[in-house]
Order: C-alpha cells, then structure tokens, then sequence
C-alpha cells in the first residue's frame, strides 16, 4: 500500500509540473513547451520498477485527457516520455545516460514528428526540416536534458535522506 500511495504521490507532481509549461522562447515555435513533469516519472524508475512508472504514465495521460489536453499533443508526449523513461530506465546506474538518454529522446522525436507532424499537424513538408531544426531537435535535448538534471539531483537527496533515517 505505501508504494502505491508513492507512485501517486509522483503521479500528482508529475501532473502539477506537465501544467506548468515554460514555452519554448523562439519565435512561430511558442507551441512547443518546456515543462519539469517528466523528472517525477524518471525519479519514479529509481524507486520502482519500470512497470510501475509505465502505469504511473498512463494514469498521467488520462488525468491529462480528463482535463482537456489537446489528444494530439498527448499523444506526442507520451511518445516523448516513454522515449526518456525506457532508456533512463536501463541507464540509470550508467555515467552514459547523459548522452545516449537525450540522443535517444531526440532521435525517436525526429522521427516521429517527422512522420506524423504533416499527418496530425497539418504542416506542410516543404516546412518539415525548418521545424525539426528549430524546435523538435532543441527543446528535445533541453526537456531531456532538465528533467534528467532534476530526477537524479533528486534521487541523490532521497538516497541520502533515506540513509539517514535508517541509521
């Protein structure tokens, strides 16, 4: 029960933090957002098993079609999320996750925007590489980059507060 109760716990700041959405400051590209509710999810892989923070995303992406977010670009943030936390995942412990985490995140988003965004968006494909280049590419490795920043600076905290209270 008390681990269910902590996987809700980071569900709930994973929400708050998604909802307090930074836009990214490059002009005709303010759509897209920075935000630092994927490092609840990626702290969550520290303390749970994977299943666990699959489950916890997929809670997060209901609550997230509950209150109205754009089913589009939910579906871009899953993608965005689970391109992150399965590699974070198997990375953890490595010094490696620093590069190979954002180089995965940014180049299944590459991809998938570059196959979908046409589709879904509506952007026309003769824009297609400008917007790769501008956006998808840069707010891919600042997302990846800060929320890694944030879950494992928090991750050394709960390791050394959770030290402490068993000593």
């Amino acid at each position: 029960m008390k681990r269910l109760t902590r996987l809700a716990i980071f569900v709930a700041l994973a929400f708050v933090f998604f909802k307090l959405e930074i836009p990214y400051p490059v002009p005709n590209y303010e759509f897209l957002k920075l935000d630092l509710g994927e490092a609840f999810l990626l702290l969550g892989t520290w303390l749970f098993p994977l299943e666990d923070s699959l489950m916890a995303l997929t809670v997060w992406a209901f609550l997230g079609y509950l209150t109205g977010s754009n089913p589009v670009g939910m579906l871009f943030k899953v993608v965005c999320i689970l391109a992150t936390l399965i590699p974070y995942h198997y990375l953890k412990g490595s010094k490696s996750k620093w590069i190979l985490v954002p180089a995965i995140r940014t180049g299944v988003m590459v991809l998938f925007n570059w196959v979908f965004t046409p589709m879904l968006w509506g952007l026309p494909t003769h824009m297609l590489p400008a917007y790769i280049l501008i956006g998808v590419i840069p707010v891919n490795l600042l997302q990846a980059y800060l929320n890694l920043a944030v879950a494992e600076m928090s991750a050394k905290y709960l390791r050394s507060h959770i030290k402490d209270i068993a000593t």
